[in-house]
């Protein structure tokens, strides 16, 4: 503080006190403001830090962003963003549309019907008809149980039965009693051919048998049949030849001749081939019960030999191109 100039009042020196105590006040009210906003900020930034921080049971959980999870369900991985990331694009189609090659994929729809090894003659499956393998057997087989909705049928007929014809199939029977059809024509009143199991009482044997004229007559029908009886749970080739020629039906078991029958000819009559089961009576019968596959129709009598070559083929090749043909590798 400075002397005051002569001549000068004389200095009041209680209101100088006073006022310096004033601008004391004021200095530290000022030091101690700051003091409390420092503070404060400080705690700002560690409650801020405590709330983008905390531990939970099971380790650190932090909020800073990170790279998106990936989740696979079913197929390739999809992206999951986390909370704090941007929406992302809507999923292409390519995306949205289903599992990829490398994931799983749904279950096929099942086979409704049979294809024809020349391209003419799908045989539609009824539902309880089953496309899948069968132990024992090598390639595609129909598998069927014995009851009323199981089997295949063209929709028109394969055979011309005024001409000569062979048809064939490699079949397994499960069935302990009762006739089964394998291979038959007809959706009239009465079949016009049928391959299969004959079975009454005490005969069981294997048959190739024709009906002979119209008016559904068990009197009219022809059989060949096996000499031995029909077996069960074992693959057998069943073979039947119509020689127009001739007028004889000759059945083979397993390639070889089992007998052979003369007839007057055989009844044409209308609908389409059956897999499976057999019209008689204005009634369709005789369900197959257990598997059949290599199933083949020639428009020709096979001779002997080629008979024995398809047998020795394992049901697949008689060395000529039969006209329809289902259940092949």
């Amino acid at each position: 503080m400075g002397i005051a100039p002569p001549g000068s009042p004389t200095p009041d020196w209680a209101a100088l006190a006073e006022s310096n105590e004033r601008r004391q006040r004021r200095r530290r009210l000022l030091m101690t403001g700051g003091a409390v906003a420092g503070v404060l900020a400080v705690a700002g930034v560690v409650a801020a830090a405590l709330l983008l921080r905390q531990d939970g049971p099971d380790g650190p959980r932090t909020a800073e962003p990170t790279a998106p999870a990936t989740v696979a369900v079913d197929g390739p991985p999809s992206v999951v963003p986390s909370a704090s990331a941007a929406p992302s694009a809507p999923p292409s189609a390519s995306a949205s549309a289903g599992p990829s090659a490398a994931g799983s994929t749904a279950p096929a729809p099942a086979p409704t019907r049979l294809d024809d090894v020349r391209g003419a003659r799908p045989a539609a499956l009824a539902p309880g008809a089953v496309l899948g393998t069968a132990p024992g057997h090598t390639g595609p087989a129909l598998l069927l149980h014995g009851s009323a909705d199981g089997w295949a049928q063209t929709s028109a007929a394969v055979v011309d039965t005024s001409k000569s014809f062979t048809v064939s199939a490699v079949v397994r029977n499960d069935a302990a009693t009762g006739a089964r059809a394998v291979v038959t024509q007809g959706s009239g009143s009465y079949y016009s051919f049928y391959l299969g199991r004959d079975y009454w009482g005490s005969h069981d044997q294997w048959v190739f048998k024709v009906q002979t004229a119209a008016g559904g007559d068990d009197g009219t029908s022809r059989q060949a049949f096996s000499t031995g009886q029909a077996t069960t749970g074992q693959w057998v080739m069943l073979t039947g030849v119509y020689d127009a020629g001739s007028r004889q039906i000759r059945l083979y078991v397993n390639g070889a001749p089992a007998q052979t029958t003369s007839v007057s000819g055989i009844w044409q009559a209308g609908g389409p081939l059956q897999i499976g089961r057999t019209r008689w009576k204005n009634t369709w019968t005789d369900p197959w019960d257990g598997a059949l596959t290599n199933v083949q129709v020639w428009s020709q009598a096979l001779p002997a030999e080629r008979v024995t070559q398809l047998w020795r083929s394992g049901g697949r090749a008689a060395g000529t191109q039969p006209a329809a043909g289902w259940l092949l590798p």
